[in-house]
Order: structure tokens, then sequence, then C-alpha cells
């Protein structure tokens, strides 16, 4: 891959897709649960939208019962069951600069006293990012966004444009990125509720 293959271990990402997450009614219209902005910085001169504005609407956490569906896919199918499955399922979506958005399909979060910790992926990766180098979008499906949030709801992320998703033998979730380093989101805010 022309030595830009860049691997993150997610350590706690299997115990955020095991941990409780508000259910959602898909019958019943309900408030945003979360809505977050930041700034766009991408960490190589190869990324589109650079400086540009980043939204992010989370219309509900995945549902515990969701999560371990979307974690058995992955496990007993690989890449191409999980590429299948993601547009399944809806969270909420991420919009970059004036740019369409993109659905979200997983939105996950641990909370902890100083803070939490949101994981989001998208069902197909997020274009305008990568250098054109002949990846092949099907060996990296999904977008993946990770944003760490202080107590006052400031905070931080990670977007990795092109990723590949695999479990490994300790359990954890690792994420392959096709680039040489994920592009990066300063000045994440939470929006304030009404």
């Amino acid at each position: 891959m022309n030595g830009i293959r860049r691997i993150l271990s997610v350590t706690f990402a299997l115990a955020v897709l095991a941990a409780p997450a508000a259910a959602a009614d898909k019958k019943e219209k309900k408030p945003m649960a979360d809505q977050f902005t930041g700034t766009l910085v991408a960490m190589t001169g190869t990324a589109g939208g650079m400086g540009q504005r980043v939204t992010i609407w989370i219309d509900a956490y995945t549902a515990d019962a969701d999560a371990q569906a979307i974690k058995k896919t992955l496990v007993e199918g690989g890449q191409a069951a999980l590429r299948n499955a993601l547009p399944n399922y809806e969270a909420g979506r991420i919009r970059i600069g004036t740019n369409n958005s993109y659905p979200l399909s997983i939105a996950r979060q641990r909370v902890a006293s100083d803070g939490r910790v949101i994981l989001l992926a998208t069902n197909a990766p997020l274009t305008g990012f990568q250098a054109n180098s002949g990846a092949r979008s099907e060996d990296y499906p999904v977008g993946f966004i990770e944003l760490k949030l202080k107590a006052d709801g400031t905070g931080e992320g990670t977007i990795i444009a092109m990723a590949q998703v695999s479990i490994d033998e300790s359990n954890n979730l690792k994420i392959a990125s096709y680039g040489a380093q994920p592009s990066r989101l300063m000045n994440v805010e939470t929006a304030k509720k009404n």
C-alpha cells in the first residue's frame, strides 16, 4: 500500500460497544441526543477541507442490541459483512464545510467523571481526504471519528476518512487508516441545548 497504511488500536472501543446507551425508539421522534462543532486540521497536505467547520449531529446513540449485532457481524463476516450491514443503522450525520452530510451508522459513548469519549462510524469512506494512490474503497469501507471531550463539553477529535475495522486476538478493536496520519478535529464544542 505504498507505505501509507497506519494502524491504530482502540483498546476501549469494544467496551464502548458494550456500554449502555440510550435506546432509540424509531417510531417516535425524539430530540437530538448531541451536536458538536469543530475545525478540521489535516496532518498532511493531501486532505481536502483543511480549516473547514465540521458539524456532527447525533440523533440517537446506538442501542446495546444493535452494537452487539454489529460486533457479531464484524467478528463472523469481516469487512465485507460490516460494509453491507452498516447502511441498515442510523445514528446521525456529519458535515464538513458546506458539503453534503454523510450518514453516521454508529454512535457510542463512554462517560467518565472527567468527560467522555464518543466513537462514530459512517457507512462509507469520507471522500476528499486521501491521496489518490489506488486504494479501493471496499478495502477501507467506513469513516471513523473519535471525540475526546472534557467535562465542560470541549475537546478534540480524530477523523479517519478511509478505515478498515477488525478485532484482534485480545478482543480490541483495530482501526487501519489509509493515509499517513488521521486528520484532527480541533476546538470541538458541544452545542448548547435549548
